[in-house]
Order: structure tokens, then sequence, then C-alpha cells
């Protein structure tokens, strides 16, 4: 606000080129004390994340104080932390420090769905370490879902007609019951016979062959359509597109002596397009 001031009211001055210089130091100072704590919390949370297990007292690195910093920064060492348990597991940091004893230790440290970790009972955010809770393995034993069946298919199912899909035999259904009656000598004589009637295939195939010659229509040769007389024209003007003509199509240019159906002739030339040339 002071430049803006300063040059509406006494204009590009000693004053206003002071106050830029200010300005440019400040910014660089915000630039460089920016810089020096994101370094120093990547340090602080690589150093954390990757410190050899079992060393020293000494090697323990004091807890942050958050007190005396800002959010933003809190949510950046979160985020770079996270990172950092990410980049351990995609490399395998236990087997790098542990060798081949961090496989079964891995093994053992698989927990039961639904584990509770002390830090969730922490009110504080970040938990007893201020770090968050430790990316523990759970257990999956769950079986897998057991397939449904969608209420579509079923009345698809229902809807469809076994008999005619081919899936089922067709049952012949008995409309009479049966009665227990004394056999009598006429009535055996008027039963119907239980030996199937033998169909005569060679005569059913000729009755057949007889009525699809009579079911054909005789054939009209006269229904084929005749071309009309060609008429012989001299193209008077060129053209750009081709004319649909029974014969195909044909681009047209000047000059051109052409025989075409009597009906395309007269056509170009009630157009203007041709002339008749008669010989």
């Amino acid at each position: 606000m002071d430049i803006h001031t300063t040059y509406k009211t006494v204009g590009n001055s000693l004053k206003l080129q002071t106050l830029q210089k200010r300005q440019a130091n400040v910014r660089r100072t915000a630039t460089e004390l920016a810089r020096k704590r994101m370094v120093a919390l990547m340090q602080h949370s690589a150093s954390m994340a990757l410190r050899t297990e079992g060393g020293g007292q000494g090697q323990d690195l004091a807890a942050m104080d958050w007190s005396r910093h800002d959010p933003a920064e809190r949510e950046f060492y979160s985020n770079a932390t996270e990172q950092l348990n990410k980049f351990k597991q995609a490399v395998n940091w236990n087997s790098i420090q542990m060798g081949i004893s961090s496989e079964d230790l891995e093994r053992e440290l698989r927990m039961a769905p639904g584990t509770t970790q002390l830090d969730s009972f922490v009110p504080e955010s970040g938990g007893l370490t201020g770090q968050g809770p430790p990316t523990i393995a759970l257990e999956d034993n769950q079986e897998p879902l057991e397939e449904t069946i969608d209420d579509e298919e079923l009345l698809a199912k229902a809807d469809e007609f076994p008999e005619l899909a081919g899936t089922q035999p067709v049952e012949e259904v008995r409309t009479h019951e049966p009665v227990n009656v004394e056999n009598h000598a006429a009535a055996m004589e008027l039963a119907p016979s239980k030996k199937k009637e033998e169909m005569d295939f060679a005569a059913w195939a000729a009755a057949d062959a007889e009525s699809e010659i009579k079911s054909e229509p005789p054939v009209d040769d006269t229904a084929e359509p005749l071309e009309g007389d060609l008429l012989r024209i001299r193209i008077t003007k060129s053209l750009d597109e081709p004319i649909i003509t029974i014969d195909g199509e044909i681009t047209l240019g000047a000059g051109d002596v052409l025989f075409l159906d009597e009906m395309t002739a007269n056509y170009l030339v009630e157009s203007g397009v041709a002339e008749v040339a008669t010989l």
C-alpha cells in the first residue's frame, strides 16, 4: 500500500525505490525461511521413519511441538510421513534392515479384522507419538460372497417354453381318467388297434410334389421391361456432376455425341444442355 500511495503522490522518486527494495528483501527472506522450515520438517520425518530399529537412546529424536507450528506445516508433515511409509512398503524396508527374519515377523504381525490401535483412544491428532497410528496388516479370512440370482433371470426362465426351446421332452397329457369296466366281446372289436398306423412316405412325397407344380404361377415372358429407342444427341454445355442413366453414370462434356434412351435424351434437350443430332 505504501508503494502505491507513494507512486500516486510523489511519483518515481528515491523513496519509492527504497520501498521496492525493502519489499523484495522481505519476500526473499520469507521464501528462504519457508524453504528451511520445509527442509527441517522433511528431514525430521525421514529420520523418524527410517531410523534403525533397536538403536540406542541417543538415536531417538524429540517429538514435534505443534503449538509452535502452523496447521499447514503439520498437514505437510503428515503427508510426508505417509509417503515415506508407502516408500518403505514398496521397497520392503524391513527385509533390507532385518534380512530374512523380517518375513517371519511380518507373518506374526497380522492382526484380526477390527483391531483397534491405541492411537484411536487419544483425542489429540497424531496419537501418542504425534505421527499417527502405524500401519498394520489385517488378516483376510473373509469367505467369498455367494452368487446372487437375479430376479429378472428367474422371470425369464419361468416365461420360457421348455418344449419349444428343446430343453424338456413334450409329455402327452391324458384328458380322460381310466375307468375300470368289464370287457365285452363287442367292445373289444370296436376298440382301436394298439398298433401304430404305417405311413406311406413315398405317396406323401409324390402328392407334395404335384401340389408344388400346380401352385407355381406361369412365367410371363412379356413382364420383362423393354428398353426404349436410343436417340443420338450432342452435348452443348458441360456439367460438373455426372448424370445417372439406365447404363450407369455418365459425365457430360461439351461436344460429346451420345446415344441415350429417349426419356433421358428428351430431358437433356429440354433443359438446354444438349441438342438432337440426327444422322
